[in-house]
């Protein structure tokens, strides 16, 4: 009896160890990349590239640049010859940090995840032109200065399965342009890092806000 007790003992403990082995490789994670996190580099590579530790099916890219601006020039691209690497081409914004978020949907068990890293390209922005003192007549300044503060913009929208996707204020809706409004919403206000992990580890969109925006940079 004693036996027979060792032996359930020794299957119960298996089946846990692999039943922890599925639910930590149950996201296609990110393994490397090029450049690689937190790197600095001498210059803007027009590629960046991607290995996770799972096959992809869907892959996606938003890469922002040192001046707030979206730096992607084409579409994610999943190399088809070894589905666990994905590229996406992009255009330099100058020196500083840029800051590359990821969606991908795993090609082994068809889960999404989210999630982020940062590299740094060397040198010093260029300085501001200084601008040259002079009197300026009030009626050539005003027409300027109009126009500056009615700029003509079109509405944001994204597509994510073929589909525009639904007002920011639904958070029951978590898709991929939803989780992109949200960045964008409160970008400087909310630890991006910390809202791409909460989203990777299961929490809704409302608990993954307020989570960051309580550890806000």
């Amino acid at each position: 009896m004693s036996r027979l007790r060792s032996v359930l003992a020794a299957g119960l403990g298996l089946c846990a160890l692999l039943g922890s082995a599925a639910v930590v490789s149950a996201h296609a994670q990110y393994a490397t990349s090029t450049p690689a996190a937190n790197s600095t580099v001498a210059a803007v590579p027009s590629t960046i590239q991607v290995t996770w530790t799972q096959e992809m099916s869907a892959l996606q890219f938003t890469v922002t640049g040192p001046d707030g601006s979206n730096v992607t020039t084409g579409p994610a691209a999943i190399d088809l010859a070894e589905r666990h690497n994905g590229s996406v081409p992009i255009k330099s914004a100058g020196p500083g940090q840029y800051l590359v978020l990821w969606h991908n949907v795993s090609g082994d068990d068809g889960d999404p995840n989210d999630g982020s890293f940062v590299f740094t390209v060397a040198g010093t922005p260029a300085p501001a032109a200084a601008a040259t003192p002079g009197p300026t007549p009030a009626a050539a300044v005003a027409p300027s200065v109009a126009a500056a503060a009615t700029p003509v913009t079109s509405a944001p929208t994204c597509i994510d399965n073929g589909q525009v996707t639904p007002g920011q204020a639904d958070f029951r809706v978590n898709t991929y342009c939803k989780r992109q409004m949200i960045r964008d919403k409160y970008k400087g206000k909310i630890n991006e890092l910390l809202f791409n992990y909460d989203l990777s580890i299961g929490m809704g969109l409302e608990s993954s806000l307020k989570d960051a925006m309580g550890a806000g940079d």
